[in-house]
């Protein structure tokens, strides 16, 4: 009988699944909450729950691509999810996102934003009718934060275009009294501090590259047991941290990935395990075994 004290009890059973389906499965985009989060999740929360404050302040997190702003942004959603509509209340979004990619004018924004508030031909509204829209429907629906993401993409504009992007940044602040937390590269602090007047009401925090510590090892150890293999992989011992740090450079994203594709490679070897030698091989070789066998099941059903 095959002992599962490594995985969570939900993921045991999964053992019982044919080898194909259990290499699939370890290709499914995960969700993992980690302590390095807490910190900024704290800050966001006290942000989001704090009475309407007159002059809004909001909160800049930086880092590497990869580095866990879209995990942050998950996180985000979350704990402040939707709402629906109830006889005694209409429905809510606590928590607006918009991108700044390719946003040149306010307009663009503005258009976002109503897209993301599901507005009825959003496209429609010119000049100051859009602006009220926004404004209008915000507060109907309750909006207490606005995550901008790739706030960095500011910076690959023209002057002009920086000042308009930051001033509405500042405007939608003022009017609706609600903080910003703006998501970015390493780039995106220099953007917010091209207004002086913002820099003044946003903190910088910045999502740090993995190292070998005990959050590492929670870390490992919290995603060891969701992935299901036969046997432990001891992937927060010392020899396995360190080959994950080598293989990723602490990238969150790749220690994510480096580790779910050496788990497919696991399955599809027979070993159940993952090792040093499967993380160098998961570095160089997705698993396209378990690609083909997710082509191969789903034609079958």
């Amino acid at each position: 009988m095959t002992k599962t004290t490594h995985l969570a009890p939900h993921i045991a059973p999964l053992l019982s699944l044919d080898p194909a389906e259990r290499a699939r499965r370890m290709l499914i985009e995960r969700f993992i909450s980690h302590e390095r989060l807490a910190p900024i999740m704290d800050h966001i929360s006290f942000l989001c729950l704090q009475p309407p404050q007159t002059r809004a302040s909001g909160l800049v997190v930086s880092g590497k691509p990869g580095s866990g702003k879209t995990m942050l942004a998950t996180t985000v959603r979350r704990r402040f999810p939707p709402q629906p509509a109830t006889e005694k209340a209409p429905s809510t979004l606590p928590v607006l996102t918009i991108s700044m990619t390719g946003a040149r004018e306010a307009k663009t924004l503005y258009n976002r934003m109503l897209s993301a508030l599901e507005v009825p031909d959003a496209m429609n509204y010119v000049g100051s009718d859009r602006e009220r829209m926004v404004l209008k429907t915000c507060a109907a629906a309750g909006v207490k934060l606005l995550l901008v993401d790739e706030i960095q993409d500011i910076l690959t504009s023209t002057a002009r275009q920086q000042r308009i992007a930051l001033d509405t940044i500042k405007f939608l602040m003022n009017e609706l009294h609600i903080p910003i937390v703006a998501l970015g590269t390493a780039e995106a602090p220099r953007a917010m501090q091209l207004d002086e007047h913002l820099n003044a009401r946003f903190r910088y925090r910045e999502l740090p590259v993995w190292k070998q510590d005990g959050y590492l090892v929670n870390f490992l150890d919290a995603l060891e047991a969701i992935l299901p293999l036969a046997k432990p992989s001891l992937l927060s011992s010392m020899p396995m941290m360190a080959a994950i740090i080598r293989l990723s450079g602490g990238v969150l994203d790749r220690i994510v990935k480096t580790i779910c594709y050496a788990a497919a490679h696991a399955v599809e070897t027979g070993d159940e395990c993952i090792t040093v030698t499967l993380l160098e091989r998961a570095d160089v070789e997705p698993p396209l075994a378990a690609v083909k066998a997710e082509t191969v099941l789903d034609k079958a059903a």
